[in-house]
This record gives C-alpha cells, sequence and structure tokens, in this order.
C-alpha cells in the first residue's frame, strides 16, 4: 500500500512530467526527421529524375541542332558552290564585254584613224621632185599668211599651210631664242607662179635652171608646206647661207620641228640647196634624222605611215 502511494506520488512528481515530456518531444521529432528525410529523400529523387531528365532533353536538343547545323552547313556549301560558279559567270561575262570593249574601242580607233586620214591631203607627203606631178589645179585647202616679222625685208606677203604655220612659227621662234635671226624668203608658191620662177631662173641660166629650179607640178612649194630660208647678212644668197651658223643650227634642230632638208649634198634630184627646208610632220622628221635618211631615198609606201601623225 505504502509502495503504491508512492509510484502515485512520482506520477505527480514535476521531474516525472518534464522527463515523459522530453521523452515524448524526442519521439516526435525523431518521427519528424525520419519523415523529413524520407520527404528529403524523395524530393531529391524527382529533383535528380527532373535534372537527368532536363539533360535527356537538353542532348535531344543538340542532337537536332547538330542535324540542323550540318544541314545548314550543306547548304551553306550549296550556295557558295552556287556563289562560286555566278562569280565565275560573272568573270567570263566582264571578260567577254571587256573583250568586246577593246574591239569597239579599236574598231572606234581605227575608225576614228580612217576619218582623220581621209581628212588628211595624201600629196603633203608625196615625192614631187621630178617624181610626181602635182596638176595646176591644186591648191592646199588653207593657207595662212606668215607673220611679217618672220620675212626677209623687202619681200612680198608669204603664206604657209595653215595646218603647219604654227610648227614654222616655233622652229623660227627657238631659232631666235638660240641667238639666231632666221628669215623666210619664200614659201607657197602656186603653180602660175613657179612657171614664171622657172621661166625668170631660165632666162638668167639657161638649161643650168634645171639643176635648182622644179618645173610647174614639180615644186614642192605648191604644197604650201616648204620654205626657203636666210639670215639677214645673206639675203638672196642663197648658197652662201650652208657656211652660216643658221645652217648649222637647223641641220641640229628642224627636225624636232618637223622640217627636213630636202635637197642635201649628193642628192639625185637637185643642187644642194640649204636654204630649202619642207614640212613632213615631227614622227617622219626625228625618224630621218635618227637614221640618217633622206626623204626622196625612203620608200613612199613607208613615207605614207606617217601622214596620219602629220600634223600632231
Amino acid at each position: 500500500m505504502e509502495k503504491a502511494h508512492h509510484n502515485h506520488d512520482r506520477k505527480h512528481d514535476p521531474v516525472f512530467y518534464f522527463i515523459a515530456v522530453i521523452a515524448i518531444i524526442g519521439v516526435a521529432a525523431s518521427s519528424y526527421l525520419a519523415v523529413a528525410r524520407n520527404d528529403d529523400k524523395e524530393k531529391h529523387l524527382q529533383d535528380r529524375n527532373a535534372l537527368l531528365q532536363q539533360l535527356n532533353n537538353t542532348k535531344s536538343n543538340l542532337t537536332v541542332a547538330e542535324m540542323n547545323i550540318s544541314e545548314l552547313e550543306n547548304e551553306l556549301n550549296d550556295i557558295k558552290e552556287e556563289l562560286d560558279d555566278l562569280a565565275d559567270d560573272y568573270r567570263d561575262e566582264k571578260n567577254r564585254n571587256e573583250d568586246f570593249e577593246d574591239q569597239i574601242r579599236s574598231l572606234s580607233g581605227t575608225l576614228g584613224d580612217l576619218d582623220k586620214l581621209s581628212k588628211i591631203d595624201k600629196e603633203l607627203l608625196q615625192k614631187y621632185s621630178k617624181v610626181y606631178f602635182l596638176n595646176e589645179n591644186y591648191i592646199p585647202e588653207r593657207l595662212k599668211q606668215i607673220d611679217d616679222k618672220y620675212i626677209l625685208e623687202g619681200k612680198n606677203d608669204q603664206y604657209f599651210h595653215a595646218n603647219a604655220i604654227n610648227h614654222l612659227e616655233d622652229l623660227l621662234n627657238a631659232a631666235r631664242r638660240a641667238g639666231i635671226d632666221l628669215k623666210v624668203v619664200s614659201a607657197y608658191r602656186s603653180f602660175d607662179e613657179q612657171v614664171e620662177v622657172k621661166g625668170h631662173h631660165t632666162q638668167v641660166y639657161g638649161e643650168g635652171a634645171n639643176a635648182f629650179s622644179a618645173d610647174q607640178g614639180y615644186s614642192e612649194h605648191q604644197l604650201g608646206t616648204t620654205v626657203d630660208l636666210t639670215v639677214p647678212a645673206v639675203g638672196g644668197t642663197y648658197e652662201s647661207f650652208a657656211q652660216t651658223e643658221a645652217y648649222e643650227w637647223l641641220l641640229d634642230n628642224a627636225y624636232k620641228y618637223g622640217f627636213i632638208l630636202s635637197y642635201p649634198e649628193d642628192n639625185t634630184f637637185y643642187i644642194f640647196e640649204p636654204w630649202h627646208w619642207r614640212f613632213v610632220g615631227t614622227d617622219l622628221a626625228r625618224h630621218l634624222d635618227r637614221n640618217n635618211e633622206t626623204f626622196y631615198t625612203m620608200e613612199q609606201r613607208d613615207i605614207d605611215e606617217y601622214l596620219l601623225e602629220l600634223f600632231d
């Protein structure tokens, strides 16, 4: 009875209650932790499965993407090949167009040259001294009066071919800069004027005039591109001109302006005429000077090749 009473007293002991509560809390906590651990494990498994699923999806997407990229690469390669083909076609077409343009330019140049050549008097490079005959109706297409300052005092007005007179003035001005006062004695002479000149010389010199005076139709003066030159100190004494500084200067420089000595020493047409200079164009004059050749020893077909550039 006493023992039972003792047990009854323990149930009402605060310590007993505290221990009991602690025990209950411990059991509850253990249960909670067990449940929580199970929940965390399940959640972890779910998260792991979800991550694995996401990785699988990503892998599948990557596989699809790789396939798409491969297809795109193939398409790009095809496009590149097409572009390369188009580029080749473009280059071929461009080359054809350039060739065609070159042909057009060449044809235009040829037509231009032919047109230019058709407008140039072919008589201007012909050999007329006892070779070709220039008829009485021939007159240069256009003549221009030579400035009086270039004419020997006491001589009449003189005329020169309008397309070549700038070359003549350049020659005379260059001589003046070199200290040489070149003067024109005679320039253009018509067919009828040449008749008078030849008649006068024949009266004075008889048949000897044929050695230095051309018959009408055979004079270079009728072309309008020929001048007789002198210096005031010599005047009209033509033969003395060969001993002047002016003549030596002409030998060294006249070709630069398109002029040549028609009848040098030992020519087979007329006596040596140091005063008689003919305009044949700078290209031909330079050719003759470089090759130590003379106009009347050069083949006519070779001379004719310089006709196109006569006034250039």
